[in-house]
């Protein structure tokens, strides 16, 4: 019997879902994540498994494939050094755990879909978003990097724009430090301080 229209858009969806690439839950603090509320982290590590719409998978399968089409580009010029994404996991607690999209020359990679809005913000004002910042601040520091190359796409235009960002030694002790803090907490399964002011309690 032929595949219905309905059922065919139900089966798209349901392997996109199951493929999107992003974990249900973890039981790790991801370094991407570290920009984030402490509480609102330490809340989502105590009780993993958190359930994301339908609406955020795609989002995320979105961005895994441009993620994978930007390195393809990158791999067709000559610049991603091949096969090297890494798992990055810190020396002061193996709780702290983050993954690379690679390497361009010496410079840690990291690719950022976005759209064109968001993109001319970030161009016009000239400095990238502070979670993104502090994301591949502390990829450098546990991967050993002094640089980090920052690829945006837009994924309505196909717009391509690329930051360096330097190593901050300052800014990586401060969110090590925080981290290292909300692990803490977690041991002693007491709450940290919000510090974003939306945290319920």
């Amino acid at each position: 019997m032929p595949v219905t229209a309905q059922e065919l858009t139900q089966q798209l969806l349901a392997w996109t879902v199951a493929n999107s690439g992003h974990e249900a839950g973890r039981d790790y603090l991801g370094m991407s994540q570290i920009y984030r509320c402490p509480l609102d982290l330490y809340t989502e590590l105590l009780t993993p498994g958190r359930k994301w719409a339908t609406e955020d998978h795609l989002r995320f399968y979105a961005g895994y494939l441009f993620g994978r089409d930007v390195k393809a580009r990158l791999a067709a010029i000559g610049h991603l050094r091949p096969g090297s994404e890494r798992e990055l996991v810190a020396r002061f607690d193996t709780r702290f755990r983050g993954h690379t999209d690679g390497e361009v020359g010496d410079d840690l990679l990291e690719i950022k879909s976005t759209n064109q809005h968001k993109l001319d913000e970030i161009i016009a004002g000239r400095r990238i978003p502070d979670a993104h910042f502090n994301q591949v601040q502390v990829y450098m520091a546990h991967g050993g990097y002094t640089a980090a190359m920052v690829v945006y796409v837009a994924r309505d235009t196909n717009s391509i724009h690329v930051v360096r960002v330097t190593a901050s030694l300052r800014v990586q002790e401060r969110l090590n430090m925080k981290a290292k803090v909300i692990l803490t907490h977690l041991d002693r399964q007491t709450p940290p301080r919000c510090k974003c002011g939306r945290c319920n309690g």
